[in-house]
């Protein structure tokens, strides 16, 4: 019987495999977790085969799926490429993207990677950092900023939702200890001050431990065991497992994702970016809603 695979499955299932994680693989993805694990199950049934096994740590390939993976990467790099040919325009210019450090290195790479295959002719320059600075800087050293804010904060175009969530390493269950040990990014930053204002109101006492501008600084001292730390569900590093209420910590923010662009008529190239990346990340709106820890 004649078997066709969708290369949307194909993709979910290479994007998981490289990034052994369900979780982070639907971020970068720009899906959530359910309608991955859904379209894995699918890959499953046409390929007959178990192809992918979880462990308590991470996302494993099976022999099966090790066969198969070189063949999926292939097939989605193909029909990337055609895709990318067909649709290729002749705008030049520009683009000066400013986004957080987590989406650069995590979400964004492949959506860039598409943007200049199909505009070849644009000069893109990305540049990474806290929110609140960037946007201070929307309109004379950036075109373009990708931002994180608290949900309903009404600025920019908003992209998709992010989870707001507390998270420790995943080696031991969590103990919440007095004071709580800290690893936060330094001030001023968002999710620092949500974070001291929730375990303050709650009469929690705390102390920084750690603090870093380093996005990945701060969670690899977490995943480590030696801290507490704040994170988006969708991007958070695999070595973390995501907590909330039910181990005693109090709720924070929901975040979201928006788009903000310059002041003024924006530029061919400009236009294109914007519209390239409001197109792709608003495919699902929901990431880290169904969240669990970063390794499911």
């Amino acid at each position: 019987m004649l078997r066709n695979i969708d290369v949307d499955l194909l993709r979910s299932f290479v994007t998981i495999a490289e990034l052994r994680s369900f979780t982070r693989a639907a971020a970068a993805l720009f899906r959530s977790q359910s309608t991955v694990s859904t379209q894995i199950r699918r890959l499953e049934e046409l390929a007959g085969q178990t192809l992918l096994q979880r462990s308590p740590h991470e996302v494993l390939l099976t022999r099966a799926g090790e066969q198969f993976l070189g063949y999926a990467r292939r097939i989605v790099a193909l029909h990337d490429e055609a895709l990318d040919v067909i649709n290729a325009q002749s705008v030049s210019g520009r683009v000066r993207l400013a986004v957080m450090d987590d989406y650069a290195t995590i979400v964004l790479p492949e959506t860039l990677a598409r943007f200049a295959r199909s505009h070849p002719d644009v000069e893109l320059e990305v540049t990474t950092g806290f929110t609140r600075d960037l946007l201070n800087s929307l309109g004379e050293e950036f075109d373009l900023v990708l931002a994180t804010q608290k949900a309903g904060d009404g600025r920019g175009e908003v992209l998709r939702r992010e989870q707001t969530v507390w998270a420790c390493s995943d080696r031991t269950a969590f103990t919440r200890e007095e004071p709580l040990q800290l690893a936060l990014l330094k001030a001023p930053n968002m999710f620092r001050e949500w974070a001291l204002e929730a375990l303050n109101e709650a009469g929690l006492p705390w102390r920084i431990l750690f603090s870093s501008s380093s996005i990945g600084a701060v969670e690899a001292v977490a995943a480590s065991g030696a801290a507490l730390t704040v994170v988006k569900a969708g991007t958070a590093r695999s070595g973390l497992q995501l907590l909330g209420a039910a181990d005693g910590l109090p709720p924070l923010p929901a975040s979201e994702i928006a788009l903000h662009l310059a002041p003024g008529r924006p530029s061919a190239a400009v236009a294109a970016m914007s519209g390239f990346l409001a197109e792709t990340l608003k495919d699902e709106t929901s990431v880290g809603a169904s969240a669990s820890p970063a390794t499911a």
